[in-house]
């Protein structure tokens, strides 16, 4: 089932996602008086689990005779669940935008995370980007939310 079939928005309604690596809130923001709407919550449980959970990737090893060599994982697991989570929530908004669910898409995301979700953007989602602020609101509500994104 398509997620943007389900609440077709306003097309006149900005909309603001605000995310961390483990949680994000899409919201429909009216520009004239800045009233928001959530829309819709991800959560990315996986991302706060301890590496051993995840079950972390061993080091690779060489053994040349009496001489052992150990590398370190090539990706860290963590890294690997945030780049899942960012891709998850790049499709979502790249078939939004392609709907024209929304004309403009604010990003407020955690400095850690910002860049990992940039990254995950499709074309037409990357055209109707707007701000993006490296910024953890994941856990504001209501007036303050609405004020700290004005």
């Amino acid at each position: 089932m398509n997620p943007v079939s389900r609440s077709p928005q306003p097309v006149h309604l900005d909309w603001v996602l605000v995310a961390n690596a483990a949680r994000a809130r899409l919201f429909a923001r009216d520009p004239d008086n800045n009233a928001m709407k959530e829309l819709r919550s991800f959560v990315h449980p996986a991302s706060r689990l301890k590496g051993s959970s995840l079950g972390a990737d061993r080091g690779g090893q060489v053994r040349k005779s009496a001489v052992s060599t150990e590398f370190a994982p090539r990706i860290d697991v963590h890294q690997k669940e945030h780049a899942s989570f960012a891709h998850e929530l790049g499709a979502h908004l790249e078939d939004a935008a392609r709907a024209h669910c929304y004309p403009r898409l604010d990003l407020i995301a955690s400095k850690e995370f910002l860049g990992e979700l940039r990254a995950r953007l499709g074309s037409s989602t990357q055209r109707l980007l707007g701000v993006s602020v490296g910024l953890d609101l994941t856990l504001c509500e209501g007036a303050e939310l609405e004020r700290r994104v004005a």
